[in-house]
């Protein structure tokens, strides 16, 4: 079903007349009820999370633009008894008064207009990494779970393990400070975008659609463009229009936690060292990135965080190693302090190691590594517990909100391969750069989704 403007409107109203209540009034038993928008892949995987929950959580509707598909079987199967839907709209207007919290796990960019309808209907929202693939959008996002008062968690995982907990631990205790850069790197050599190398110039053309596909809610608040099969499961991540590439599929695993205990917030500038295969609709083969981040007061100096994607484009080598063991996986970052130690952690939850400008095997490093406070609960029962008012959400939108426009700055700065590009924190902008600006703002949306904006 494809809803008017009329019918927009109406529904929201209608949903505004009903906020949602506390996940403790919701339901006898106090669970909070849950719908999903994304129902297979990384989706599926986060329902299949949620549920595992069973004693805090109801899965009370599902939403897929490619309801029965193949990827959907599986969930559709564990639960039998939900009520299916291809339109989220409709979902939420039939539904919100059923609803507690909304998961939206769909494509970087579609994360947008399902997010806003939930938020400004009093529903609580779980929402994949990153908040969405546009910096304007990320911006009303975040503006929008602030203005409603809603519990807002974003899906990086690790926000709320080991490293999170870790690092918190080691800013707030002044063992890491003065940290002058951040080299952080996704070199994988099996990118979704790899198989054109560097070739494609333009969007591929029309084909013909599945017959499960529901194409016109699928590209949301997008210009319209025919389907192809390259812009559905998970190859849209390869698109400037759909995704963020490697960096803000896996930014926002890596330096997350560094971004928001060194207080970081936006760069005053983005320096492109590497862009190799650059074309104008998908991510370069291998790019370098500099983000240049302005002092922050005692023990923050100004920083850099420098990423490194594509196969094999790695940082220089670390000298004066002192951690025999360790070695440097596909992806991770090293933090360098003034005072020359550096330290290295992996991707999502794993914590940092002193790997040089110190001894790893002193014990005093090893009680500062390992013995800090932890959470409780991991990112799923995390984000449950704060719709139920029990804890804080540890990557709600203000927080995530910020880092997800990062990643989102270096993809413009990815796309334009310009050599560096200053931009003003304060008025969120690139300065003397009119093409930098456009694509922060992102193409109007496409006639029918606008309310989204305004919601």
């Amino acid at each position: 079903m494809r809803l008017n403007r009329r019918d927009f409107l109406k529904a929201s109203a209608c949903a505004l007349a009903f906020p949602a209540l506390r996940a403790s009034a919701a339901s006898p038993n106090g669970k909070v009820n849950m719908a999903f928008v994304g129902v297979g892949h990384q989706a599926g995987r986060d329902l299949a999370m949620f549920a595992y929950y069973r004693d805090f959580v109801n899965v009370v509707a599902l939403c897929d633009t490619q309801m029965g598909a193949d990827h959907t079987l599986n969930t559709l199967k564990a639960h039998p008894a939900a009520p299916r839907y291809q339109d989220f709209r409709k979902m939420l207007d039939e539904h919100g008064r059923d609803i507690d919290a909304v998961c939206v796990a769909t494509p970087d960019f579609s994360h947008f207009p399902a997010a806003m309808l939930a938020m400004s209907m009093g529903k609580a929202v779980y929402c994949e990494k990153p908040m969405c693939n546009n910096f304007r959008e990320i911006g009303l996002m975040t503006a929008a779970a602030k203005r409603h008062k809603v519990v807002t968690q974003m899906g990086n995982q690790g926000h709320s393990d080991a490293n999170y907990w870790q690092m918190k631990s080691l800013v707030e205790n002044g063992y890491i400070k003065d940290v002058t850069r951040i080299d952080a790197y996704m070199c994988a050599n099996n990118r979704r975008w790899f198989k054109w190398k560097g070739t494609l110039k333009e969007m591929p053309g029309e084909e013909a659609e599945p017959a499960e596909m529901d194409w016109d809610v699928w590209l949301a608040q997008r210009p319209f463009r025919p389907y192809n099969h390259n812009f559905i499961n998970g190859d849209w991540r390869s698109f400037y229009e759909y995704g963020t590439g490697a960096l803000g599929d896996w930014g926002a695993h890596i330096f997350d936690a560094a971004h928001e205990f060194l207080r970081l917030g936006l760069p005053s500038k983005i320096e492109t060292v590497k862009n190799e295969g650059r074309t104008p609709v998908v991510f370069p083969m291998a790019s370098t990135i500099r983000y240049s981040f302005p002092a922050r007061g005692e023990g923050m100096p100004a920083c850099d965080i420098v990423w490194h994607d594509g196969a094999g484009n790695f940082p220089a080598s670390l000298v004066g190693v002192t951690d025999r063991k360790w070695r440097r996986r596909d992806c991770g970052a090293e933090l360098h302090l003034k005072d020359g130690r550096v330290f290295a952690r992996t991707s999502h939850g794993s914590p940092l190691q002193l790997v040089a400008g110190g001894d790893p095997r002193d014990p005093s490093v090893k009680s500062a590594m390992r013995d800090f406070p932890r959470g409780k609960s991991g990112h799923y029962l995390n984000f449950i517990k704060a719709v139920r008012g029990e804890e804080k959400a540890n990557s709600s939108f203000d927080v995530a909100g910020p880092l997800s426009q990062v990643l989102a700055l270096g993809a413009v700065a990815q796309r334009l391969g310009e050599p560096s590009l200053e931009f003003d924190p304060a008025k969120g902008r690139f300065v003397g750069n009119a093409a930098a600006n456009a694509l922060l703002d992102g193409p109007p949306a496409r006639k029918g989704w606008e309310e989204f904006e305004t919601l």
